[in-house]
């Protein structure tokens, strides 16, 4: 655990440098929901679902993220579909630049509609819950390095509380593999004015 330290530290200083800017959003991701491929060239055997927390600090062109969460995944096609099933906890921290939770005029009264589309780095920490570990290291847990991609879009009902259906994809450097996740978050503006 004492690998993600610096990426604490990374966070808290994205976190300083954003809030310096008038248009910082807090948004707490509480919970997002995905069906999940931790690696789209075995897909066929590896597909699950996953959910987790996510406190984001940006601005309608970057974000900062740290979450933490789980996804379980089994192989559909096995003969013991039970003693395929895999629980894996993970903890993250990314940075991404591009459209975030954003309309155009920036209006929630006229245009509601709000897109992200973002490029992002991050650091990723998957936990081993297995039970028989193979001899070798295994490149799926532990710390790795990812790049990637979100696409999400969602529709303006409430400034306060949302939903929000995304795609993300990220490299995993250490691994080489690429995971596919394909969800929604409903997500709470922590710095939206409240009528009530």
């Amino acid at each position: 655990m004492n690998k993600f330290l610096p990426a604490l530290t990374i966070f808290l200083l994205c976190l300083s440098g954003l809030k310096a800017q008038d248009n910082t959003r807090l948004f707490l991701d509480v919970p997002s929901i995905y069906i999940t491929s931790p690696n789209v060239e075995n897909i066929g055997h590896q597909l699950g679902l996953g959910g987790g927390f996510a406190m984001n600090v940006g601005t309608h062109w970057s974000v900062a993220r740290l979450g933490i969460g789980a996804h379980v995944t089994a192989d559909p096609q096995s003969d013991d579909f039970e003693s395929s099933i895999l629980t894996t906890p993970y903890a993250l921290f990314e940075a991404g630049a591009g459209k975030y939770r954003s309309n155009g005029d920036r209006c929630a009264q006229t245009k509601r509609a709000a897109f992200t589309a973002l490029g992002k780095a991050g650091i990723l920490y998957n936990f081993d819950t297995r039970k028989v570990k193979p001899a070798e290291d295994d490149a799926n847990f532990g710390i790795d390095y990812t790049v990637g991609v979100e696409l999400g879009y969602f529709y303006i009902r409430d400034v306060f509380k949302n939903m929000e259906v995304v795609l993300d994809s990220r490299y995993h450097i250490n691994a080489k593999v690429v995971s596919v996740n394909f969800g929604f978050k409903l997500f709470l503006n922590l710095k939206a004015d409240r009528p009530y």
